[in-house]
């Protein structure tokens, strides 16, 4: 006989584990502790998103709130530190929370770069100056005749003429 749809295993993340996790999320608990905790899986939870609209945006609004809590955690953890070790671990746990910061919300990423757009043809090139180094400059540009270096008092890294 065949086994009615909708049998089988029961869901592992139910409404209520849905509900913690968000919690445990907003928070600033990680979702691999939360995972270990609720005996789930990562893909579980990310296979939930897929499917749950409503869960996927609470989901991404309390890892948001969870990534604050988390910076502000860390500073915290930093200004009250008074053994060396613990000064460089609470850095360490700072830097990783602007990391995440920098990564998943807005108002901590860095500012973009205008664009600048041209209309019309571009032209890339140079002019090649005639002359010789005494008559290349005039009077309003240089107030003292140009020296040439002989060939072989030439710096390394300048090209020979």
């Amino acid at each position: 006989m065949a086994q009615r749809r909708g049998g089988g295993k029961p869901r592992k993340i139910t409404q209520t584990v849905k509900e913690s996790i968000i919690t445990g999320m907003s928070q600033g608990r990680m979702l691999i502790d939360l995972c270990e905790e609720y005996k789930l899986s990562r893909q579980g939870v990310w296979e939930a998103r897929r499917a749950d609209p409503a869960f996927d945006e609470l989901f991404d609004q309390a890892a948001c709130n969870g990534i604050t809590v988390s910076l502000e955690n860390a500073r915290k953890d930093l200004a009250s530190a008074t053994k060396r070790d613990d000064v460089l671990k609470y850095k360490e746990l700072l830097r990783h929370a602007e990391w995440m910061a920098e990564k998943r919300l807005a108002i901590y990423q860095p500012a973009q770069r205008a664009e600048i757009t041209h209309n019309g043809p571009m032209v890339v090139g140079w002019k090649t100056i005639e002359g010789t180094a005494e008559t290349i400059f005039s009077g309003d540009q240089a107030d003292v005749r140009a020296r040439m270096l002989p060939h072989n008092q030439q710096p390394e890294n300048v090209a020979a003429p």
